[in-house]
């Protein structure tokens, strides 16, 4: 129920309802617009303390291993993202509450209807449940933070923002995509602890398969020996061997354990050194051959008019 200023005597002439209104409303107005500001402002400022709170939280993670600290900084990035449009709608919201209490409005009645409304709205918003409900399982079960490169359903790419409704993926070509967290059945993780670094290269089916295997160690050994890349190598790199037998070309893997989001830089070295070092052994890297058989009497004919011809 609305709380009504003073009221003015109705016996008093027109006259004086100028005066009334000030002398009644006036004051009443004041002070009510006076704890507003109050009320705003300290939320504004516990807002900042949260913020600079979890922002010392933040700075005071530590983690000798690199690999580590950076798996480490994304997972307090996702959850201080969270906790900070959590803190800013449950202070705002408990504000907006004691404003409308201070200009009189009974905020029980109003919360029992709210708790009401929202059963029978939540029967109408059961996939902005499923999707809230989701968001936050994904969050406490650590399941993609903000920086991974994930594949959810047929998008993938970094993934910018987790919200508990939606989560936002930009794709390699810029695209970004808006994913409802109800929808999300099943992640794949590609920069999750570590990586893999895969080789996969084709040679002729006249070339030695030994030297091609001492070609490939010589070329994980250079690439192992780059100042930038070798921090970011878990493991020697491994010779698989060969993986397969195609039309023109016999292909060959060798692979190696990395950090996460290791993985692409480190296999455009291995192509390149890859191309290095087989030029120099004399390796061929075949391309798409055919090889055509022609019957006798169409021999015949093309050598006939090859003379013919020339």
């Amino acid at each position: 129920m609305m709380v009504s200023p003073p009221q003015a005597v109705s016996s008093q002439p027109l006259e004086t309802w100028e005066i009334w209104r000030f002398s009644a409303w006036g004051p009443w107005l004041s002070v009510r617009l006076l704890h507003t500001a109050i009320f705003l402002l300290g939320a504004y400022l516990l807002d900042r303390a949260w913020r600079l709170l979890l922002k010392r939280v933040k700075a005071s993670v530590r983690e000798d291993d690199p690999v580590a600290r950076g798996e480490l900084e994304r997972r307090v990035e996702t959850v201080t993202a969270i906790l900070k449009r959590a803190g800013w709608l449950v202070l705002y919201f408990t504000a907006g509450l004691m404003i409308l209490n201070d200009f009189g409005v009974e905020i029980g009645p109003m919360l029992a209807g709210l708790g009401i409304v929202g059963v029978a709205v939540g029967f109408g918003a059961q996939y902005l449940v499923r999707d809230l409900i989701s968001g936050f399982f994904i969050v406490m079960e650590d399941q993609f933070r903000v920086g991974d490169v994930v594949k959810i359903g047929e998008f993938s790419g970094v993934v910018e923002h987790i919200f508990l409704r939606t989560t936002q993926i930009r794709a390699a070509n810029g695209d970004l995509h808006i994913v409802p967290n109800g929808q999300i059945a099943s992640v794949t993780n590609m920069t999750r602890q570590w990586s893999r670094a895969v080789l996969d290269v084709g040679v002729g089916y006249d070339s030695n398969i030994d030297e091609v295997f001492e070609a490939l160690r010589e070329i994980g050994r250079l690439v192992q020996e780059e100042p930038d890349l070798a921090p970011h190598i878990k493991e020697p790199f491994d010779i698989v061997g060969v993986t397969s037998l195609g039309e023109s070309a016999i292909t060959v893997r060798m692979w190696a354990k990395v950090g996460p989001l290791q993985q692409w830089a480190i296999e455009s070295a291995l192509r390149k050194r890859a191309k290095e070092v087989f030029d120099a052994r004399g390796i061929e890297i075949p391309f798409p051959q055919r090889t055509l058989s022609l019957d006798k009497a169409t021999t015949e004919l093309l050598r006939t008019r090859l003379k013919e011809g020339g």
